[in-house]
C-alpha cells in the first residue's frame, strides 16, 4: 500500500503511569515494511496510584488507506467482474535485469511485480537444486492495457465480430496487475506449456510455499469462467498461497471467505510451527474517500515485516499480521469446511467458459508461443 498515515493516539495502560504515544508515519507501506519510520511522542500525565491487576488494555493503531489503495496489493482481485486499475501497482520492473540464471525468458523486455519475481527467483532456484532442469521459460508476465487492447482489436478485425469471443477484454487480464506469469518449457522448437507431470511435478506441489496459487484449475472454472491453465501462476503472498492450496479454493472463493472476519474476530493460522498469523478484512468506507484500517500495537511494533494492507480491488481491505502466539482454542477445521462438489445452480454455462487467457498468448493447450 502506498503513503499510509498513522492517525490513532495509543494509550498504554501501566504500573506507575499512563502514557499517551502518538505514532505518526508519513512513509509508503510495504509488504515487508522494512522502510517505516515512526516518530514517537511520550508525555506522562499523571500518576496511578492504585495496583494495575488486570491485563492492560492496548487499543489499535490505525492506519490510513485511501481509496485508491483499495485497487492495490498482492491480494486485489482482478476477472471479469473486477477490473484492474491501470497503472496501479508502480513496483513493477524489467525481469531480465532482476532474475537468476536458472531460467530462461520468452523476451528480455518481459515486465513483472518485484515480488513475483522473488518468488519466482527462489521457488525455480531450489527446483533446479533438487532435479538440475533449466529449461523452464518465464512466458507472459505483465502487459499494459495498451497491449491488451491491441489484441482485443485485432482479433474484432479478424474475426468481424462486434466484440471478442477469445480475448479478455483490456482491464480485466490478471497479466495487468504484474503479479501472473505463464511458464513454459524451452525445448527450442514448440515451447510446450508448462503441466504438472514429471519432475515439474515439484513445482506445483511447493509453489505455494513460495506465495504463489495455480490460478485457474479443472475444480474452479465454474466460479473462475475460465478452463483450466496448468502454466498460469499468481503471486498472493503468504501465508495465503498457503492457506488456499490447503483448502482447495479458487482466489475468488478466498477473497469472499476473509469478508467474514474482522479485527475483532480475525481468521487464524499456524503458517509453521513458529509462524503465526491473524487475517481479517475491513469494509472500505466509500462515502469518506478513506478507510482507517486498524492494526494490532504488537504488529505495528514489529519492524520485520508485523503487518501488511491489501485492497481487494472491490469493497474492502485485507489486513495479514503476524501475532506472537494464537488463541487457546485455535483449531484448524476451517481448512476443511469448504464443498468441493460444484454447485450447478451457480455454476457459469460451458458456452461462457472460455480459455481467455490461453488465447490471448495465442497459444493452445499443447503449446505456448511467446
Amino acid at each position: 500500500m502506498k503513503a499510509v498515515k498513522i492517525i490513532s493516539a495509543v494509550l498504554l495502560i501501566m504500573a506507575g503511569g499512563i502514557f499517551a504515544v502518538k505514532y505518526i508515519n508519513n512513509n509508503n507501506l510495504s509488504e515487508n515494511n522494512n522502510e517505516s519510520s515512526v516518530y514517537n511522542e511520550i508525555q506522562q500525565t499523571e500518576a496511578v496510584t492504585e495496583a494495575v491487576t488486570e491485563e492492560p488494555y492496548i487499543p489499535p493503531v490505525y492506519v490510513e488507506c485511501s481509496a485508491e489503495d483499495l485497487h492495490k496489493g498482492t491480494l486485489i482481485l482482478v476477472n471479469r467482474e473486477n477490473s484492474y486499475v491501470d497503472g496501479s501497482n508502480k513496483d513493477i520492473v524489467n525481469l531480465y535485469s532482476n532474475k537468476n540464471d536458472v531460467y530462461d525468458l520468452s523476451t528480455v523486455d518481459m515486465m513483472l511485480d518485484r515480488s513475483m519475481i522473488n518468488a519466482i527467483n527462489s521457488m525455480l532456484g531450489d527446483f533446479y537444486a533438487q532435479t538440475g532442469i533449466t529449461d523452464v521459460l518465464a512466458n507472459s508476465g505483465y502487459r499494459s492495457y495498451d497491449e491488451q487492447k491491441i489484441m482485443y482489436d485485432n482479433d474484432i478485425a479478424a474475426t468481424g465480430k462486434q466484440y471478442s469471443t477469445l480475448v479478455a477484454p483490456p482491464g480485466n487480464s490478471e497479466h495487468h496487475t504484474g503479479y501472473a506469469m505463464d511458464f513454459a518449457i524451452n525445448d527450442g522448437y514448440s515451447y510446450p506449456a508448462l503441466r504438472n507431470e514429471g519432475e515439474y511435478s515439484w513445482i506445483y506441489e511447493n509453489a505455494n510455499k513460495y506465495g504463489m496459487i495455480l490460478r485457474y484449475t479443472e475444480e474452479n472454472s465454474h466460479i473462475t469462467g475460465y478452463m483450466a491453465e496448468s502454466w498460469h501462476f499468481r503471486y498472493v503472498g503468504e501465508p495465503h498461497a498457503s492457506l488456499i492450496s490447503k483448502m482447495g479454493i479458487s482466489f475468488e472463493e478466498y477473497i469472499g471467505f476473509l469478508k467474514d472476519f474482522s479485527f475483532e474476530n480475525p481468521l487464524e493460522y499456524r503458517y509453521s510451527d513458529n509462524e503465526f498469523y491473524k487475517i481479517y478484512f475491513v469494509p472500505a468506507d466509500i462515502e469518506n474517500g478513506s478507510t482507517d484500517v486498524p492494526i494490532t500495537y504488537e504488529a505495528f511494533e514489529n519492524k520485520d515485516n508485523g503487518f501488511s494492507v491489501s485492497g481487494n480491488n472491490a469493497d474492502g481491505f485485507i489486513v495479514t499480521l503476524k501475532t506472537s502466539e494464537l488463541s487457546d482454542d485455535y483449531d484448524e477445521s476451517f481448512l476443511y469446511m469448504f464443498n468441493p462438489t460444484v454447485n450447478s445452480q451457480t455454476a457459469v454455462p460451458e458456452e461462457n467458459v472460455q480459455d481467455i487467457e490461453e488465447t490471448e498468448a495465442g497459444y493452445d493447450t499443447d503449446s505456448v508461443i511467446g
